[in-house]
């Protein structure tokens, strides 16, 4: 296993969609918190009601009102925080396959066998994708040599340089 640290740039793969992640949960987290200020307000006013006078209870509100701000502020930097983190981590496991498997996939198209099959990390999701890809390209290398077979068996000269032309298209690398 590789020792090296890594840089918080390391895990932003795709940053404009891992901080839209994060901005988004923020904000859900941030309502959640208005919402329990809200409510907890409310349920407070409404029991205080039954056993004090109004005058007690904007007392006693006021005592507590510091405790529940300061209370929902820090638990809303500590849940951001923990998102933040979360979100880049979950993230990266999913889109680093994804950008691996694509830039394999277009290798492939653009006419490039490559001769290793494709590998993620240990803990990446995504493996059966990265198995199909493998299936795929070992498959077009079979094809790929059964028409170079066939190349050989032809006598047609025209048919002979078609299938030429169409071999020339595929790299296989070794």
């Amino acid at each position: 296993m590789n020792n090296k640290k890594r840089s918080i740039k390391h895990y932003l793969i795709l940053p404009s969609y891992q901080l839209r992640l994060v901005l988004f949960m923020s904000i859900v987290v941030l309502v959640g918190s208005i919402i329990h200020i809200v409510f907890l307000n409310y349920v407070t006013t409404r029991n205080l009601a039954d056993s004090f006078s109004q005058t007690q209870i904007e007392q006693i509100w006021d005592i507590l009102r510091p405790a529940i701000t300061v209370t929902n502020a820090l638990s809303f930097v500590i849940l951001t925080l923990f998102l933040i983190i979360v979100t880049v981590l979950v993230t990266h496991k999913l889109i680093g396959p994804m950008l691996k498997v694509t830039g394999h996939i277009n290798k492939i198209n653009s006419g490039t066998l490559p001769q290793n099959e494709l590998r993620l990390r240990e803990g990446d999701e995504g493996q059966p994708l990265c198995d199909a890809v493998n299936k795929l390209q070992d498959s077009m290398r079979q094809h790929y040599v059964e028409l170079k077979e066939l190349k050989s068996l032809i006598k047609n000269e025209e048919a002979s340089a078609k299938l030429d032309e169409i071999l020339s298209q595929v790299n296989i690398e070794e």
